[in-house]
């Protein structure tokens, strides 16, 4: 199984022992009632406590401790599912003994992006379900497949197929989305030439750090932007999810980006001379390209416009190359990541922003 490494696959599978024996101790103390009509309450649960106290030789205060802390990783499984428990940092363990967190929002919370938690632990880690064998449960089907990002998450919903997002639009083949990661030339129209490529720029040094740049991991220098270049590549920590505000779908953020740091590139088909549909324009006047994201490219074709972004385009380039990148002004976790599409953008095309920003520039009645 490929997880994380091995401790925590150990970690997590003690917190999947500890969170089932606390569903087994509940419904040990409803047989021993309905066995007994003449307990109360209390008396049940003590008598359960003395059982297991006896089965596993400890003593009650010991047992109570620890169940303290059993308790609080079931209810994060209750409300979140199991990958919520599963894919934990290390600080559960404190968080669920001394129980700071576990405010009356806390379960709501978990509830509302549990299927997004499912998203990420089925696309990313496959054969996470395998754990669950330990209490039996391990035939449970996995219920989504793919990319991470072929999926929209609902808030307090399952998550439903990208494609059927865009039933309304109702295409002739419907909707067709290829996800990559790095960008694809046409040939067509560069042959094998990047119109990316500076002429006269330094391949191997960093406009912006003047360090070192290079693919390789051990020799690379440049600190400008890891997550992406010259660094060890994760899979981007967002998702698609369906907005409330009658835009269909949007980014959001699952964890912090603070500010200046690279959220994601901006990768998609490398073209020229396409008019009438949304492009990114890159180059120079003498040598220019379009990034094309119509039939492929990545999650940052789903980004929203904001005439309040917390997001930006920048321009950076890499290994000689010009590349566009999303970079955060300061996304907290849970929050749409957003752009400014520019008022050339606007002023070109007969619709209204939906944004909702008091500073919203291209609202109805600004028409």
């Amino acid at each position: 199984m490929k997880y994380y490494n091995q401790s925590q696959s150990s970690r997590a599978l003690e917190m999947i022992v500890q969170a089932y024996w606390i569903e087994c101790y509940e419904a040990r103390i409803a047989v021993i009632r309905l066995e007994n009509p003449h307990l109360s309450s209390t008396e049940a649960r003590v008598t359960a406590l003395k059982e297991a106290c006896a089965v596993l030789s400890w003593k009650e205060k010991d047992l109570r401790n620890r169940m303290a802390i059993w308790r609080g990783y079931k209810e994060i499984k209750d409300a979140g599912g199991w990958p919520a428990l599963i894919f934990a940092s290390s600080g559960v363990y404190r968080f669920c003994k001394y129980r700071t967190g576990f405010s009356e929002g806390f379960s709501t919370r978990l509830r509302h992006i549990r299927s997004s938690l499912e998203v990420a632990a089925d696309t990313l880690h496959p054969e996470w379900r395998d754990l669950l064998h330990v209490i039996g449960q391990g035939d449970t089907r996995r219920q989504y497949h793919g990319h991470p990002h072929e999926w929209v998450t609902v808030t307090g919903a399952p998550a439903l197929p990208l494609h059927a997002t865009y039933a309304h639009l109702n295409l002739p083949n419907g909707f067709v989305y290829r996800f990559i990661d790095e960008c694809v030339l046409d040939t067509t129209v560069f042959g094998e030439e990047d119109p990316r490529r500076v002429p006269d720029l330094d391949p191997d040094i960093c406009q912006v750090c003047k360090s070192k740049q290079a693919d390789d991991v051990e020799q690379n220098q440049c600190s400008c932007f890891p997550a992406l270049f010259g660094g060890v590549k994760g899979p981007a920590p967002v998702q698609i999810f369906s907005t409330a505000s009658g835009k269909n779908n949007g980014v959001v953020a699952r964890v912090n980006f603070d500010r200046g740091a690279a959220i994601g590139e901006f990768v998609g088909l490398i073209t020229n001379g396409i008019s009438g549909v949304d492009v990114m324009v890159g180059g120079t006047k003498s040598r220019t390209y379009q990034i094309y994201q119509g039939e492929m490219g990545n999650f940052t074709r789903f980004i929203n416009h904001s005439c309040r972004p917390n997001s930006q385009f920048q321009r950076f380039y890499w290994r000689g190359q010009e590349r566009i990148i999303v970079v955060s002004r300061g996304v907290v976790a849970g929050r749409e990541i957003t752009v400014d599409y520019s008022d050339h953008y606007w002023k070109q095309l007969n619709k209204v922003c939906l944004c909702g920003e008091l500073c919203c520039r291209f609202r109805e009645s600004n028409r």
